[in-house]
């Protein structure tokens, strides 16, 4: 798993411990072969935390189904995402996922993070 964290998220992955304690206390979605999904599990709403799709496995549909299962298991799924990453956002919003406010400097960079929910609707996440 930490492996899969450091190629998935080379500039800022999560070190083995807090995989580790992550792991030991919620849930996760691993493929070995793919990438993995770590969120929270809060009774009837789930925070994503990370999503890694390997840079090879990236652009065949790994990461919407992964999300789209998670969609489909909770009423509401929340995430926070930089504003710049353009890719993650285009997802979210294929998934139904809307923005809901912004936190204005939130990383370290200065950029800010937009924070966005999917609630489920009947027919439909």
């Amino acid at each position: 798993m930490s492996e899969s964290e450091r190629i998935c998220f080379p500039d800022s992955f999560w070190t083995p411990m807090g995989i580790s304690e992550h792991i030991s206390l919620h849930p996760a979605w691993i493929r070995e072969e793919t990438g993995h999904l770590l969120f929270l599990d809060l009774g009837e709403e789930a925070e994503l935390l990370r999503i890694g799709i390997f840079p090879k496995k990236r652009g065949f549909g790994e990461a919407k189904r992964a999300l789209s299962y998670l969609c489909s298991v909770y009423p509401r799924v929340f995430l926070e995402v930089g504003a710049s990453n353009l890719v993650a956002k285009g997802l979210y919003a294929s998934l139904g996922f809307r923005e809901i406010g912004r936190r204005k400097d939130y990383y370290s960079s200065g950029e800010d993070a937009i924070l966005m929910e999917n609630r489920l609707t009947e027919g439909h996440s």
